[in-house]
Formats: structure tokens, C-alpha cells, sequence
């Protein structure tokens, strides 16, 4: 496993450095392919600090910043894209689900928000109960494994608690269909 910190440290922090693939290559003394993984690897790796590596479709290549503003956006960026990938999901899921229940068939963002803002299960239920006291750690994990949706109320208490619209949370359209099946 190579070392990490030392490809890290080959990111530029400004947007008017980044550097393309081609330059990585270069530098790096490896093939695209083998860039690739790399900064997929970077991009998973958590050393700690500030930086975010930006990959975006947008830009001359790759950097990374601790800018609030770049960072929010480069997730709205990657958020879409994610979205747009699984979109055939939907269609798929209807088509080998026919006839079951559809109640799974929804964007479910709810453990991925709670981790992103280190939070524990546990800390989310406390200020949950503030407001509503059927929630526990086992309703909790429903919601985030999907057997189940929150309802409206308790959607925004949990976009409250995490700063984040609804939207992010369970997609509009599924708690729509997850009222009008009800």
C-alpha cells in the first residue's frame, strides 16, 4: 500500500493550481489508471485535517481547499451526480419488485447525513425525543436502513437537527407517494 500522505501532499490548495490527470501521471510517475485509484483512495482517506479533494467536472482538475463555500458546493455537485447514477434504479427495482411493496423505492440520505455531521444514533435519538417520544435507537435505524419513513414531523426534526433541507434527507416524491399510498 503506498503512502497516502505522500500523494496528499502532491494536491494543490488552490483552484487555480489544480492539476489534471496528465500531470499527476507525470509527477506521480504512474499510469492514469493507477491515478485514478489513488486519488479514489484520497478521497476516501480522512487524515484528519480540513481539506476536501475536489473533483470537479467544472474545473482544470484536481485540487483540495478548506473553503466552506467550495466545499458545500463540490457536495451539491456530488450529490446531483450521485443521483443522475441511480436514477435507473428506480425503473429496475419497479420492474423486478412487481407486485411487492414499494415502500423501499425512495432516495433515503438519513445515515449518510447523521455520519457526515459525527453524530451517534444515540445523540440524534436524545434530541429527537425533545420533540417526539416514539423515537428510540430501533426506529432510528429503520429509518436509515429504509423499513421504513419518518413522517413529515419527524422529517423536520431531523433536517433541523442536521442543518439540512429535507430534500437531502428522503426525497419529496417519496413521502408524497408514502402519504397518498397510506
Amino acid at each position: 500500500m503506498e503512502n497516502l500522505e505522500l500523494y496528499w501532499s502532491a494536491i494543490p490548495t488552490e483552484k487555480e493550481k489544480a492539476i489534471t490527470y496528465p500531470e499527476l501521471c507525470e509527477k506521480w510517475e504512474c499510469s492514469e489508471r493507477t491515478v485514478r485509484r489513488i486519488l479514489h483512495d484520497l478521497s476516501y482517506e480522512d487524515n484528519g485535517d480540513n481539506y476536501v479533494l475536489i473533483r470537479s467536472s467544472q474545473g482544470k482538475g484536481f485540487y483540495k481547499t478548506d473553503n466552506v463555500a467550495e466545499i458545500e458546493k463540490y457536495r451539491k455537485e456530488c450529490s446531483n451526480r450521485a443521483r443522475r447514477t441511480f436514477a435507473p434504479l428506480k425503473k429496475i427495482d419497479r420492474i423486478l419488485k412487481s407486485g411487492e411493496d414499494m415502500q423501499m423505492d425512495f432516495y433515503n440520505n438519513l445515515r449518510a447525513v447523521r455520519l457526515s455531521k459525527n453524530m451517534k444514533q444515540i445523540e440524534v435519538v436524545h434530541l429527537m425525543r425533545l420533540h417526539d417520544k416514539s423515537i428510540d435507537i430501533s426506529l432510528l435505524s429503520k429509518f436509515e436502513n429504509g423499513v421504513c419513513l419518518p413522517t413529515a414531523y419527524q422529517l423536520c426534526l431531523f433536517s433541523r437537527i442536521y442543518g439540512v433541507e429535507p430534500s437531502e434527507l428522503v426525497s419529496y416524491e417519496s413521502v408524497l407517494a408514502s402519504v397518498e399510498n397510506g
